[in-house]
């Protein structure tokens, strides 16, 4: 199943709001934020996660207190559980056979000026080191500042769950200040797009410490 267009369903979201924050409360033992103040204001913007569990899209939601637009695996987009993530921001990747679907609705977000959620190491890696990054991020955030003529914060994300991502744990989030594409001056985009990969892992692994 593709979702041809990505949206936050505004009845479903105020219903499930409260619901969510009764549920990250209860699951877990207590969700530790630090660094709000490091998440612009306004304006489209790309959280970097690092990778932890299924829960972290949850997590980061309950953390930044406003909607988010996230990719997902396609095969959790079956029956109401597609039909609720569909409606709350949420748009299929295959990893198996990625296609530019994924790409286009992304980099749509990005133009319509909303907060996405990514995860660059590709998919959950549980132990505590980040996996060398691709540059299809910083090539996807450079690609959307053409058209939206602003630049797009990167804002460097993680989570970590103790002793585990199971119930009962202590969760920290820590929110990074946001990496701009303009901080490398005017080099080709090749170059700030490795340039920008570089720092997104560097910052990253630094929050993990």
């Amino acid at each position: 199943m593709i979702v041809s267009a990505v949206r936050i369903n505004p009845w479903l979201y105020g219903f499930l709001f409260p619901v969510h924050r009764l549920l990250m409360r209860t699951y877990f033992r207590a969700i530790d934020v630090q660094g709000l103040e490091n998440i612009p204001e306004n304006g489209p913007m790309v959280f970097a996660c690092k990778h932890f569990s299924r829960w972290d899209p949850l997590v980061v939601g309950f953390a930044v207190q406003q909607p988010i637009y996230f990719m997902t695996d396609i095969h959790q987009f079956q029956g109401f559980q597609g039909w609720v993530i569909e409606n709350l921001g949420g748009f299929p990747v295959d990893r198996q056979k990625p296609d530019k679907t994924s790409l286009k609705t992304t980099l749509q977000v990005l133009r319509d000026g909303k907060r996405l959620v990514i995860f660059p190491e590709g998919g959950i890696e549980r132990e505590q080191i980040v996996r060398p990054l691709k540059p299809g991020l910083a090539r996807m955030v450079l690609q959307a500042q053409t058209t939206t003529q602003q630049a797009i914060p990167i804002v460097p994300v993680v989570l970590k769950y103790t002793p585990d991502a199971v119930a009962g744990a202590a969760v920290s989030v820590r929110i990074d200040q946001p990496i701009y594409a303009n901080q490398y001056g005017e080099a080709s985009s090749k170059a700030i797009a490795k340039q920008l990969t570089q720092a997104i892992e560097s910052r990253l692994t630094a929050l993990l410490k």
